[in-house]
């Protein structure tokens, strides 16, 4: 054998470079983790303008729009969902502009900048907009006091608060999950780059 047949036959045994399945296996991985986000930011827009969508049919149906503190109160829970589902159709087109595809520092930066943004949507304004929903939620408690019987009523007090704590849990379980996942696509972007 030659020396260069078997300088050849030893180049050939080398293993192939795991590099580029590494870093096919970190794409995948924040493509999956871009396309959660994306639904978690639908889901979201959905739920909460179902929510509105009911409560404006069962103000709009049952006419309590002449009593001003149940208007108030329906005003204010309203309004709350519907400013939460602007901040999250903005969240919603400002992380779906962010292209892995052109620059990947300029992507790193960006989705730091969304986790940055996202971090005081979760932390700030979701306290907020349930303090909001939970105050108009007190001011129609006199109205339902006065409309239906002690019973009734007494169900509605404890229902309130058990779906208040459920939904606090579940609140806490989704922005611990939403966290997870944009530190995840941001360690992919980095790795990526350190590639």
């Amino acid at each position: 054998m030659t020396d260069f047949a078997h300088i050849q036959a030893l180049w050939n045994q080398q293993p192939a470079p795991a590099q580029p399945q590494a870093a096919r296996a970190i794409i995948t991985r924040a493509e999956t983790n871009s396309k959660q986000l994306l639904a978690f930011h639908y889901g979201t827009m959905m739920t909460l303008s179902v929510t509105a969508l009911v409560l404006v049919g069962y103000f709009w149906v049952y006419g309590t729009t002449t009593n001003p503190a149940v208007l108030w109160g329906g005003l204010l829970m309203i309004a709350a969902l519907l400013l939460r589902i602007g901040v999250e159709y903005g969240s919603y087109r400002r992380f779906a502009a962010i292209d892995p595809g052109t620059d990947l520092r300029a992507c790193l930066a960006q989705t730091r900048s969304f986790h940055r943004l996202r971090q005081q949507i979760q932390f700030v304004m979701t306290p907020l907009s349930v303090g909001s929903y939970v105050g108009g939620f007190v001011l129609l408690l006199p109205y339902m006091e006065a409309g239906v019987s002690k019973g009734f009523y007494q169900y509605i007090i404890v229902s309130g608060i058990f779906f208040l704590l459920v939904l606090c849990v579940i609140i806490y379980r989704q922005i611990r999950n939403e966290m997870r996942l944009l530190a995840q696509l941001k360690e992919s972007y980095a790795a990526l780059l350190a590639t």
